[in-house]
């Protein structure tokens, strides 16, 4: 029998996409899910907190500083550990991939490194048992890949190396000339993206892409009420409120501000290419 929890999902605010900062902070939910979750359901919710140790071992790997303030779900002592000497603790595709990166393997793939390693997490989500987060995990991982094939292919860019995973969605977007790569009629979704991405207020695309992943989650949760599925969306929509709600400081819009140029710089030197 599948474990419930009526007490802490009563509990939890009401979260709107609209709201200028997050009814909760991320650290804090985590905190109370401690309380609550605990075995399979506890690695489960961990799961959607792994991106943050994926940057921090990047970052290693690259012997760069890692960020000590990052919400990693491993503590920065033993990333670096792991990524001097592993031994085996960290999940399997995190392993997986700084014994690769060591070994000088991942050219064997054709993509950048922090592409590669985007691939193995989105595995592990989809190879996670649980259905929410593998349809998550896959509509996410397919989203990515069509924003990245969109600005690709207006742009001049090599697509290759830009495309995570090998699923029949990416193989799709490597092949098809179509506007909409020949998917909208699978995917209704897909329409929506390509007319986002003719926005070129770039504050707008995103705000776009995550009411996208917003919707995805309320429909899947529609009937989810007292499950480890709704803690899951709720993770996932709390991440994205908080995200704006950084836009939004002063600080955020700087970051934001540094995004848009670089991205702009980015585009001035394919096309001069």
């Amino acid at each position: 029998m599948r474990k419930t929890y009526e007490a802490f999902i009563a509990g939890l605010p009401e979260m709107v996409r609209e709201e200028r900062k997050p009814p909760l902070a991320t650290a804090a939910f985590r905190e109370q899910a401690e309380l609550y979750l605990a075995g399979q359901d506890k690695a489960l919710l961990e799961l959607l907190f792994l991106p943050y140790d994926n940057q921090q071992v990047l970052k290693l790997l690259n012997r760069h500083d890692p960020d000590p303030d990052a919400p990693t779900v491993w503590p920065l002592p033993v990333l670096e550990e792991e990524v001097l000497e592993p031994e085996r603790v960290l999940p399997a595709y995190l392993q997986d991939f700084i014994v690769r990166f060591k070994a000088g393997e991942l050219h064997t793939f054709g993509q950048k490194p922090e592409n590669v390693l985007s691939g193995l997490y989105y595995d592990s989500l989809i190879g996670s048992g649980n259905a929410f987060l593998a349809g998550y995990a896959a509509f996410s991982l397919n989203l990515k890949n069509l924003v990245a094939a969109l600005n690709c292919k207006k742009y001049g860019k090599e697509l290759e190396a830009e495309i995570i995973g090998e699923n029949e969605f990416a193989q799709v977007l490597k092949t098809s000339r179509a506007k909409d790569f020949g998917l909208s009629a699978e995917y209704p979704w897909v329409e929506q993206v390509v007319q986002l991405m003719e926005n070129e207020n770039l504050t707008e695309r995103e705000r776009g892409l995550d009411n996208l992943v917003w919707e995805y989650v309320e429909e899947q949760n529609r009937f989810c009420y007292f499950s480890i599925e709704r803690i899951l969306g709720f993770a996932v929509e709390l991440q994205i409120v908080e995200r704006w709600s950084r836009m939004d400081s002063a600080a955020g819009r700087e970051i934001f501000r540094e995004l848009i140029e670089k991205f702009k710089n980015d585009l001035v030197v394919h096309i001069d290419k």
